[in-house]
């Protein structure tokens, strides 16, 4: 019960924040050039990236559902801290294919045998104003010239990447504090309590790049093969195939192993956890969606 009740907890605090998922490994891609080999690094300190997946399991642990650690997203957010890192800033992907359901058959709607490329490998450039916001985001408002011209009205912003670097010792004086070896020496409660007396900047981030590595396209680090979407009954890029499938004649049926208008029979008929409804809820509408459900 204490592991339904973390997750619920993440659920209502991602859910509260607005929605969080801003960004849109497949098998194959992982950072890992073999099997048990260490990831690649690009922000995260080795030390930093256990003490983040410990915390990330206390907050979403493996258990009737993929976790935070069955979804690699330390993975994610070590990605998105080190965009600036790639000549191209690797925040934004093309699409809207990702290639992971076909072209329908133009005779009779049915899923066909042809694929569109994966464009969601392609990395998109930002914009100078959107390179401009995600420098502060990640950076700090002094990373770019004038960034803390509107103090007085927003406060300046350390960025995410100061705001991680500095929780891992604040994680590990709280163990000690408590009289641990270190933050991953605490029990799940421990590890938890540390992190409600973090900084609440961080807190925040934390969570918010948490979610997204667990539901973001797998092309971004996270959702590994899929399995937050699939465990959390949302199906991901469904297109070009879509739900409703369309033969010559335009008369229209659900598919059967993703029915849209029918029970679909492989999934739970009782509805979503109101936890989880609240939080598919907020993500939807976040980007401009609408609800169905």
């Amino acid at each position: 019960m204490a592991s339904l009740y973390r997750r619920r907890t993440f659920l209502q605090l991602v859910a509260a924040s607005g929605g969080v998922v801003t960004l849109p490994w497949l098998p194959g891609c992982s950072d890992r050039t073999g099997s048990g080999d260490a990831p690649v690094a690009r922000f995260f300190t080795a030390d930093e990236r256990a003490t983040f997946e410990h915390l990330a399991a206390a907050i979403v642990p493996e258990d009737r559902t993929v976790g935070a650690l069955g979804t690699d997203a330390i993975e994610y957010a070590d990605r998105f801290l080190a965009a600036f890192d790639a000549e191209i800033p690797t925040i934004y992907r093309g699409g809207p294919f990702s290639g992971r359901t076909p072209f329908p058959d133009p005779a009779t709607g049915d899923p066909g045998d042809d694929h569109p490329e994966n464009a969601f490998l392609e990395i998109l450039p930002p914009t100078r104003m959107q390179e401009l916001s995600f420098r502060i985001e990640l950076l700090g408002s002094a990373s770019v010239p004038n960034g803390d011209v509107n103090d007085p009205i927003v406060p300046a912003t350390p960025g995410l990447q100061s705001l991680y670097r500095d929780a891992v010792p604040a994680l590990n004086a709280f163990a000690a504090s408590r009289g641990a070896a270190d933050f991953a020496s605490l029990d799940d409660d421990g590890k938890l309590a540390a992190f409600a007396a973090a900084d609440p900047r961080f807190r925040d981030a934390f969570l918010a790049l948490l979610a997204e590595g667990m539901f973001c396209a797998p092309e971004y680090g996270g959702n590994r093969d899929g399995a937050g979407w699939r465990d959390y009954f949302y199906d991901g890029d469904s297109q070009p195939l879509g739900h409703t499938l369309y033969d010559a004649a335009g008369t229209p049926r659900d598919r059967p192993d993703q029915p849209n208008q029918t029970i679909d029979p492989s999934r739970q008929n009782d509805g979503l956890e109101p936890t989880v409804e609240s939080f598919v809820t907020a993500v939807a509408i976040s980007q401009g969606g609408k609800r169905f459900f």
